[in-house]
């Protein structure tokens, strides 16, 4: 079974026990038949079923997604799992964004249960009624940072449905603000990480309400976005 090389089954095993915030986090492996039926947008009971065993374990809500993706941007009927609604549509749109992302879709292999964490959400925006927080985007390469950016940008929240609250341009620039001190602290654990995973990585990090910084995702590099400004953006 081919696993993609941003897949979390390749890096979450090499940082999983680092001393950086991050969410509890169960893996649920898909076996041929499953991942048939999911590829042709059908969920079988039997994943159902599995999911549901872990995110009753994990507790409610919790966040879903694959070894790849989420589709966050569905937020509502994708990977926020908060036990009132129905899974199984969750864990369709969930693999149905999958399989629909860029040109070929992903290929994914596992479900993915995490902890949800509280975020220091500003306001909500996209399709789903996605909470938008503070979070930044690090990039790496053999353990040395090379660039890093403010995730969420105008130019996304513009092409969103309309944002829950009206002044959030004003928000979000303050929101992107980097301090020296958080700067500090996130290129130290860009730096740890990049000591566990060979090779050119970008590291999302996330601020929770209680002000601690949490690691939440990570993707080969040449698959993750970069501003225009970026000199280390590929044309």
């Amino acid at each position: 079974m081919k696993v993609e090389a941003s897949s979390m089954l390749i890096w979450y095993p090499k940082i999983k026990d680092l001393s950086i915030p991050q969410p509890k986090t169960e893996f649920i492996m898909l076996s041929k038949e499953e991942l048939k039926k999911l590829y042709n947008e059908a969920v079988p009971e039997s994943v159902t079923k599995k999911v549901k065993l872990v995110c009753d374990k994990m507790g409610y809500p919790c966040f879903l997604r694959t070894d790849l993706a989420s589709g966050k941007h569905s937020w509502k009927k994708s990977c926020f799992i908060d036990g009132k609604t129905e899974l199984w549509e969750h864990i369709y749109e969930v693999a149905t964004f999958n399989l629909c992302a860029g040109i070929l879709g992903l290929e994914f292999v596992a479900f993915v249960v995490r902890e949800y964490i509280p975020m220091d959400s500003r306001f909500t925006a996209f399709w789903g009624d996605m909470p938008v927080n503070p979070e930044r985007r690090y990039f790496v390469d053999d353990g040395e940072v090379l660039c890093h950016h403010p995730y969420w940008i105008e130019e996304a929240m513009a092409q969103s449905k309309p944002p829950s609250n009206p002044e959030w341009r004003t928000i979000v620039k303050e929101m992107n603000m980097e301090s020296e001190m958080e700067v500090k602290l996130l290129t130290k654990y860009a730096e740890i990480v990049s000591q566990k995973v060979e090779g050119y990585w970008s590291i999302d990090f996330c601020k929770a309400k209680d002000g601690r910084w949490i690691l939440i995702d990570m993707a080969t590099a040449k698959s993750s976005w970069h501003p225009d400004n970026c000199s280390y953006k590929e044309n």
